[in-house]
């Protein structure tokens, strides 16, 4: 099975990628394999605040095979993003969100707004596609809305001469995170692209979902399966290896090194306390090391609780 883990902005970069890539390679199943994407990189950050985005595009080569996310709806800038990423950088791909429901964004006319005029975005893939010197791809909404359902199916399917893969949310734009998926949607999609345009299914996934053989045996007629919340702070969703607390500690301590590495102390400290939550959860007394963890000032005192533990 091809998993992905999904790109999510704030959490998926450098350090938290090397993490899952590192438990991965331990513990997968044989014939398994990971495709790993940067966080959202705006066209716009890149055209005209380098220093902003900088860090979205920062990779080490043990997170290979590795795809940079891009966004906008400006087509010029779109190019110039994906050029000078090509020119500059060593990526496997090339993809376009079209995908994220923030409506802060889609007032700018990106990710999910850009199915709002799909002759346009239709447009934009073609020339991103023709332009791009590694395989390009997309990750996109099943639908818009109920109305749009069968105008959206139509739309991958064309979409899907100009795309090495689609990465497929099978809720509307509307229902945005929430209410259940029409995998049976994409499974039709799935017969009716281009046969040279990966299908991949994108979802909150969990362990149990996993484990279900029926659930699974679907999946097993896509191309691969993207998971996307459960994967916050989980590194280990992509295997059926459950840790202890000892392993735990040791990727926590890994983990938060990394971050410190490329970030300087304080700020990776600080940026660390997000993934505190999952880590711990479950644990004795859980609540009182998680409040003291969160109030650490300094990586001493942050190592020094997690003894306590």
């Amino acid at each position: 099975m091809l998993y992905a883990l999904a790109p999510m902005d704030g959490i998926t970069d450098t350090t938290y990628r090397q993490i899952v890539k590192k438990v991965f390679e331990t513990y997968k199943k044989k014939g398994d394999n990971l495709l790993l994407f940067t966080e959202f990189v705006s066209s716009d950050g890149l055209f005209h605040n380098f220093d902003g985005v900088k860090n979205h595009i920062l990779y080490e080569n043990k997170e290979k095979p590795l795809i940079a996310q891009i966004f906008w709806s400006n087509l010029d800038k779109l190019i110039y993003t994906m050029e000078y990423i090509n020119d500059n950088y060593d990526f496997d791909g090339m993809e376009l969100n079209i995908w994220c429901p923030s409506p802060k964004i889609m007032k700018l006319w990106a990710w999910s707004a850009l199915l709002k005029d799909k002759e346009k975005t239709l447009e934009i893939v073609k020339t991103l596609s023709e332009k791009s010197t590694k395989p390009f791809s997309i990750k996109t909404r099943a639908w818009l809305n109920d109305e749009d359902k069968k105008e959206q199916k139509e739309f991958i399917i064309k979409i899907s001469n100009y795309c090495n893969m689609i990465s497929i949310h099978a809720r509307t734009m509307k229902q945005s995170h929430s209410w259940e998926v029409d995998v049976d949607y994409v499974l039709d999609v799935k017969k009716k692209v281009n046969k040279n345009c990966k299908i991949i299914f994108n979802w909150w996934i969990t362990k149990e979902k996993l484990s279900d053989k029926d659930f699974m045996k679907k999946m097993g007629k896509l191309d691969g399966l993207m998971i996307w919340q459960s994967a916050i702070w989980n590194p280990w969703i992509f295997v059926e290896h459950q840790p202890g607390w000892k392993e735990k500690k040791q990727i926590i301590l890994e983990h938060l090194d990394l971050n410190i590495k490329y970030k300087w102390e304080r700020k990776g400290l600080v940026e660390f306390r997000k993934f505190i939550w999952t880590y711990i959860k479950g644990i004795d007394n859980a609540s009182k090391y998680r409040l003291e963890l969160m109030q650490s000032q300094t990586l001493g005192e942050f190592k020094k609780v997690l003894d306590e533990i």
